[in-house]
């Protein structure tokens, strides 16, 4: 079976998510601050999270998306979780997503998740180009995203849907060349 590649930080550790951390991702994704920008709807049940986990060992099979548990070091407790999706093997490129729970907020912690992904995206995923859709009001976004280099381009006009609303997404974009800089 293939696996993820874990990543380490100073505080962190970034791994495949498993099926034991269902709970946890049933509880992040039925809070509301947590899915306030995020552009989905609270999931209903934890069978729900147990196939987005299916899903994500499914898609690493095929070379597709993956997501992967932020675990805190020193708690060893899961926070969060970023990956990439909407890949484009012929243009090189692809989207990031990602999650914290809201007491971990202002932290810090996202920006030191997203480098080692970011690095390996360029270097072992071959990606020329990786982007962010963040809705203009999700500030704390934007700066994660800016703080690593990251140059907005545009507005997507009603982009996302969510729960029966159209939002607005900002588009962002850091290039290979600009991340190696």
């Amino acid at each position: 079976m293939v696996k993820y590649p874990v990543f380490e930080t100073e505080r962190l550790i970034l791994r495949q998510i498993t099926m034991g951390d269902v709970d946890f991702l049933y509880e992040l994704y039925t809070c509301e601050e947590v899915l306030t920008y995020f552009g989905m709807s609270p999931i209903d049940s934890k069978d729900v999270a147990v196939s987005m986990v299916e899903n994500y060992e499914k898609h690493l099979e095929s070379g597709g998306p993956m997501r992967f548990a932020i675990v805190e070091k020193q708690a060893d407790k899961m926070i969060g979780t970023c990956g990439f999706h909407a890949i484009s093997k012929a243009y090189k490129r692809c989207e990031i997503g990602y999650d914290l729970t809201p007491d971990q907020w202002g932290r810090g912690i996202m920006g030191e998740a997203l480098s080692p992904l970011i690095s390996y995206l360029f270097s072992d995923k071959g990606m020329n180009r990786v982007g962010a859709v963040i809705v203009p009001y999700n500030k704390a976004s934007s700066r994660v995203v800016e703080k690593l280099g990251f140059k907005q381009e545009g507005l997507l006009r009603e982009y996302i849907l969510q729960d029966g609303h159209a939002y607005d997404a900002n588009m962002y974009s850091l290039l290979k060349k600009e991340w190696l800089q």
